[in-house]
C-alpha cells in the first residue's frame, strides 16, 4: 500500500470515492444535512495551501483518500491551535478491511508527530467501524470538542460529531 499526496488531476476521481464511500450514511441523517456534508467533504479545493489530499494506492489504483491538516491550519472546526486534524478519511468498498485506512491514518500521525501535540478527529456514533479503527489505533475521545454538525451546517437536526485524538506528545 503506497499512500501519497494527490495530485489536482487525480481530484474528481476523489470527489467520486468520497460521494461513493459516504453514501451508505445517507439515511443517518436528514437529507438537508447529508447534502451539505457531503458538498462539504468533496470540496478538495478550499482547503489547498493548508491540508494535503492523501491517496493510498493499490496496484497504481486509488482505493482510499483522507485530508490531512497540520497544526494551525484548521479553519474549519474549532480545535486548539496545537492540533493537526485528519477528516474525510474513505476507503472505496470492495477495498474494505485490507489496511487502507489503517495506512492513510498511519501517514497521517508521521505526518503529525514531531508537529503537533495531538492528531483529531471526527466521526459519527453510527460509523462503528470507523470508532473501532480510531480506537484501535489509540484515539481517545475528546468530548469537549465535539461539535454540532447541524449548527455548523445551519440546518436542522441534533447531529454530533464525535471529536477523537491521538496524544502525540505522550508518543515521543
Amino acid at each position: 500500500m503506497n499512500v501519497r499526496e494527490a495530485h489536482p488531476a487525480e481530484h474528481d476521481e476523489i470527489r467520486a470515492l468520497l460521494t461513493t464511500a459516504y453514501g451508505q450514511y445517507a439515511g443517518e441523517m436528514p437529507a438537508a444535512l447529508f447534502e451539505h456534508y457531503v458538498h462539504d467533504l468533496v470540496d478538495i479545493d478550499v482547503s489547498a495551501g493548508r491540508a494535503s489530499t492523501l491517496v493510498a494506492l493499490a496496484d497504481d489504483r486509488i482505493v482510499g483518500t483522507a485530508r490531512y491538516y497540520p497544526a494551525g491550519k484548521v479553519e474549519e472546526v474549532p480545535l486548539p491551535e496545537n492540533w493537526a486534524w485528519v477528516r474525510g478519511v474513505a476507503v472505496h468498498p470492495p477495498a474494505r478491511r485490507d489496511g487502507v485506512a489503517r495506512a492513510l491514518m498511519a501517514h497521517c500521525t508521521r505526518l503529525a508527530s514531531g508537529a503537533a501535540a495531538a492528531l483529531s478527529l471526527h466521526t459519527f456514533g453510527f460509523m462503528p467501524d470507523a470508532i473501532r479503527l480510531y480506537e484501535h489505533l489509540g484515539y481517545q475521545r475528546a468530548p469537549d470538542w465535539d461539535i454540532s454538525v447541524s449548527d455548523h451546517y445551519a440546518v436542522g437536526g441534533d447531529l454530533v460529531a464525535l471529536t477523537y485524538r491521538l496524544d502525540l506528545l505522550s508518543a515521543s
